[in-house]
């Protein structure tokens, strides 16, 4: 996991609330106007979904890197808010997140399932 989104990443976990629009960041919006930044460094990444708008590109070095800027799913407020709800439930910690991205994604393939079955997937 990138520093950055680990960082993010533990601050959300910890203040537990979702974030709404963050207007002050300069990235702002990234996905687009409105948007929920709770999960600015998704917890998911890479979903390797497409039905979420994201999509896989070749990188200049011929690798290929999940481009999630088309990506509008996770930063809906009703799916940022279950996704925050599903954590604050399980008790999940960045560690566990760090934790399935190293060993096996299936309690985060599990969450993300969920949330595609009551929040899905719609294209911008």
């Amino acid at each position: 996991m990138h520093p950055l989104a680990r960082e993010h990443l533990k601050k959300v976990l910890s203040r537990k609330e979702v974030v709404g629009s963050d207007e002050s960041c300069e990235y702002y919006p990234c996905h687009f106007v409105g948007q929920d930044c709770t999960w600015c460094f998704c917890p998911f990444y890479p979903c390797g979904d497409e039905q979420t708008g994201g999509t896989w590109k070749r990188a200049k070095d011929g690798s290929l890197v999940w481009d999630c800027s088309l990506c509008f799913w996770i930063h809906r407020t009703e799916v940022a808010a279950r996704l925050m709800q599903i954590f604050k439930e399980r008790g999940i910690k960045v560690e566990d997140i760090e934790r399935a991205e190293r060993e096996e994604r299936s309690m985060l393939n599990e969450i993300f399932e969920i949330l595609k079955r009551e929040f899905p997937p719609k294209r911008r």
